[in-house]
């Protein structure tokens, strides 16, 4: 048995040295923090991100923490975290506070807390389970030489409980719950990737959000749709150094709408060369517009909807229609003039049509809104003087007005996909919607039932809406009501007033310049008013003109000479301010 004494002096020993070790660590963790720091910065820098950490600690509770992070790539991503924590526990276990993945466009996907397993952590394997606020997701990547895989797997995961993702503050996406794997294999500077995941009572955003009352919450979830069921597949390979993306298969399901197709992008970084297809099954319109947040367009109830409604939901059954669409698109983003759109889209009317399309097959009234907020109805019936039935408008007023409205308003059922490469293309590159797609159909749809606002809720409401019009009352209904209720000038509506009220004329007197002007007028009637204050036609106004006439006369619709005389005729708009006399001599 040990001496007492030698015992006590064994411990004070210990002591002495436990000390000098805990002062040597405290005087040595300043470098060793320094050095941890500078380590995770260069490792970063070693795979292309730029890794920035504010402050890291060593110490006993939690054993490392990293303050205010930030990793970037190259521009394009940013994800930053207040704290990241790391534990031993039996097990490494990292926690990780207000964490934030920021993408391009407005786009950040934030986590305020998770906490994470490391199952396996060696140089050629790492697992990690989330354990906090929910579990259900394991990432897996395994290394071989020349070989990496990534895994991520998802076993029901409470996706609301874990993460939220915004666009400029905007919730946009509720996953609801997530099940489903992404695998990637990257090999031979090419990514290889297979993606099958599902999610239940998923919610997107509502397309057209209700208007926050003053003491609402901005992200209340009123601004989302209904709860649906999501499904989205997608096999493929990316090769940077060739700037290729090959998706030989895609496929989404929505709101019982299914799609599928193939997407192919050439030249990335370079001259992008895109080759997609689509398909789509079905699409039920009604259910569609439920689940982006829509209601029905006012009147849209078929007769006798009063007593039915969906079960699921308890809306009102509205009959809208269903459609089925096989598309293609080939062309080069930097030339949208280059794309070459094939559309095959067959619509099923709804077995009763809403009563709002239904009366629009004889006389009615439309209504609509003064400047003053006043309202005033628009008679579209022949005992009406100001209707003008469609045989008495003149064969080359309709003629111009198709070659710049819908050149193929006779061959589509009412949507042209052909020109929405183009009209997407020139928005994105000016920054706004600044080209319109819409047919007459789309435009006479907007104009009976639709507000003003440009978004992209009313653009799906439109296109259901221009696909009963087609089905219901043909071609040449559609082109009568049109030119008897689209406005042409502030509280202008009609052709035959616009003729009166700008020329004094009947629509069978306008010369082809007169012709030109008018139809010139629709795509902006209030705002190019400005453009003929002064009685005649303004620089800009008169290029649309004289590019119409040059079509009309390309089409033989004008000759030559009547081509001519239309170019030199002067335009006076009556009411106007006439023009300043030439100067003497």
């Amino acid at each position: 048995m040990p001496h007492p004494y030698r015992s006590r002096r064994l411990l004070r020993i210990l002591a002495v040295v436990a000390v000098l070790l805990v002062l040597a660590a405290l005087a040595a963790r300043p470098s060793l923090e320094r050095t941890l720091r500078s380590r995770l910065e260069a490792e970063g820098a070693r795979r292309g991100l730029e890794v920035r950490v504010e402050r890291v600690r060593l110490g006993l509770w939690p054993p490392l923490r990293l303050h205010r992070i930030a990793v970037e790539k190259a521009g394009r991503m940013r994800l930053e975290a207040e704290d990241l924590d790391v534990w031993w526990r039996g097990r490494p276990r990292v926690e990780i506070v207000n964490a934030v993945l920021r993408g391009p466009a407005g786009l950040a996907i934030h986590a305020e807390w998770t906490v994470w397993d490391v199952l396996a952590a060696d140089r050629d394997h790492l697992r990690v389970a989330l354990a906090r606020p929910a579990n259900g997701l394991v990432l897996d990547r395994t290394t071989a030489p020349g070989r990496t895989t990534w895994t991520v797997q998802a076993t029901d995961l409470a996706t609301g409980r874990l993460l939220e993702v915004r666009r400029r503050d905007r919730l946009i996406l509720d996953g609801g719950t997530l099940r489903g794997s992404l695998q990637c294999l990257e090999e031979a500077g090419e990514v290889r990737f297979d993606l099958d995941v599902g999610a239940q009572s998923a919610r997107l955003p509502a397309l057209a959000p209700a208007a926050a009352q003053p003491d609402q919450d901005p992200f209340d979830e009123r601004e989302m749709g209904e709860p649906v069921q999501i499904g989205l597949q997608a096999t493929g390979a990316w090769n940077r150094a060739d700037g290729v993306l090959d998706i030989p298969h895609y496929g989404a399901t929505l709101a019982g709408a299914s799609a599928s197709g193939t997407l192919s992008l050439r030249a990335i970084g370079r001259d992008p060369a895109i080759d997609l297809s689509l398909e789509v099954e079905k699409i039920d319109f009604a259910q569609l517009l439920r689940a982006s947040g829509l209601p029905p367009p006012e009147g849209m109830a078929a007769p006798g909807a009063a007593a039915s409604a969906d079960p699921s939901t308890g809306a009102p059954d509205v009959g809208l229609g269903s459609a089925s669409l096989f598309a293609t698109a080939q062309g080069r983003l930097s030339d949208p003039a280059s794309f070459v759109v094939t559309q095959n889209l067959r619509f099923t009317p709804p077995a009763r049509l809403p009563r709002a399309i239904e009366r629009l097959r004889g006389d009615f009234v439309h209504e609509v809104g003064l400047r003053s907020g006043a309202r005033r109805g628009i008679e579209v019936s022949s005992a009406s003087p100001d209707f003008i039935p469609l045989q008495d408008v003149p064969p080359l007023f309709r003629r111009a007005l198709l070659l710049a409205e819908d050149a193929g308003f006779y061959s589509h059922p009412g949507v042209d996909l052909r020109e929405v490469p183009a009209a997407l293309l020139t928005d994105l590159a000016r920054g706004g919607a600044v080209r319109g797609a819409s047919t007459i159909t789309q435009q006479l749809a907007k104009n009976l039932f639709l507000s003003r606002d440009k978004n992209v809720g009313r653009k799906l409401q439109e296109l259901s809406l221009a696909l009963l019009l087609e089905s219901s009352l043909g071609k040449d209904r559609i082109l009568e009501i049109y030119l008897n209720v689209i406005e042409w000038g502030p509280d202008l509506f009609g052709l035959r007033p616009a003729a009166r009220a700008y020329f004094g004329r009947e629509p069978a007197e306008l010369t082809p310049a007169q012709t030109a002007f008018l139809v010139s007028l629709i795509p902006a009637p209030v705002k190019y008013q400005v453009s003929f204050k002064d009685g005649t036609p303004g620089p800009g106004l008169r290029q649309l003109m004289d590019a119409l006439l040059a079509k009309l006369r390309s089409v033989e619709a004008l000759s030559e000479e009547e081509y001519r005389g239309a170019l030199e005729e002067p335009i006076l708009v009556q009411g106007r301010g006439a023009p300043e006399p030439p100067p003497a001599g």
